[in-house]
């Protein structure tokens, strides 16, 4: 898996070389950067692993298992102080391979949205924290309020990522902008849950002429949605969308808030997401569908109902 993992990141870092140094000086970050021992393809693959690896708290995992086990595929290894003060300059290769990992998953027809709090502190210690003010705010899920940011998600049956944004804990889930940019290059069925009921006008934005349909479960004391069968038994799937929230929560550890950083807390959330895709282990439903896949590049065709 380690292999794995740092061929692909170093052909990524290779061949998008001029997209990462133009995404650096347009957001103006790192314009003094020291040199360092370790590449940055050797850096991202070190934090990707270790949202694979069982160990919960990332200075154990250096000192315990890089500087120790991994000695010998990282002849260059630095101490833990040196790798901590590296890791601001791999957020935004990271978002980029991100959005090239979820390029690369399958456009099937079946997707399932939803979205996540990722809390930035208990709620009695909101006043004194400092990490994320300006990301942070209060917000409301069917268990309560919380105060941190949202991670809304897109997967297709297969339990793959599709699309991924980030927003402050106030954004509701059928923000239109949001399910737009989630739903921007996918064509078939969108299943949510209640929260993605959308009023007429908003759902014509989003499903912009018949090329996405979107399904959310009705409130009690609606009608019903009228869907077509084989619709409704793929929509009795949107639980699968849960279990990944779930493994990327517990198995990529995805939410602490022990961070000491914004940039760090980020760079955090992207590398577990990253590693999630690596994951071999994927959830997936068991669903009929006769039509052949859909990929990227091919937007004429529309999912048969």
């Amino acid at each position: 898996m380690l292999t794995e993992i740092y061929c692909d990141v170093d052909d990524f870092c290779k061949t998008q070389r001029s997209l990462i140094a133009k995404a650096l000086r347009y957001c103006g970050a790192y314009k003094k950067v020291h040199p360092s021992q370790l590449t940055l393809s050797e850096i991202m693959t070190i934090l990707i692993y270790y949202h694979l690896s069982p160990y919960k708290n990332f200075k154990v995992y250096f000192q315990r298992h890089v500087l120790t086990d991994l000695k010998r595929d990282f002849p260059d290894l630095v101490s833990y102080d040196r790798f901590v003060a590296l890791i601001p300059r791999t957020l935004i290769p990271l978002m980029l391979y991100l959005a090239n990992r979820c390029r690369r998953s399958l456009r099937t027809g079946i997707y399932y949205i939803d979205s996540t709090p990722l809390e930035a502190c208990h709620p009695k210690r909101v006043h004194q924290h400092r990490t994320l003010k300006g990301f942070a705010s209060w917000g409301k899920t069917s268990v309560g309020w919380f105060f941190g940011i949202k991670f809304h998600l897109l997967i297709n049956h297969l339990g793959q990522i599709i699309h991924v944004r980030l927003t402050d804990g106030s954004t509701h889930d059928a923000n239109p902008k949001v399910l737009f940019h989630l739903t921007d290059d996918v064509v078939g069925w969108v299943f949510g849950d209640k929260g993605y009921l959308l009023n007429a006008e908003k759902q014509a934005f989003v499903e912009e002429q018949g090329r996405v349909f979107f399904a959310a479960k009705p409130r009690q004391g609606m009608a019903p949605s009228g869907l077509p069968l084989e619709a409704k038994r793929w929509a009795k799937k949107r639980g699968l969308i849960e279990t990944v929230i779930g493994q990327t929560k517990q198995v990529c550890n995805l939410e602490h808030s022990r961070h000491r950083s914004s940039t760090n807390a980020f760079v955090n959330v992207y590398a577990s997401l990253v590693a999630y895709s690596f994951y071999e282990r994927k959830p997936m439903a068991q669903v009929n569908i006769t039509d052949r896949l859909l990929t990227s590049g091919e937007p004429d065709w529309v999912l048969a109902a």
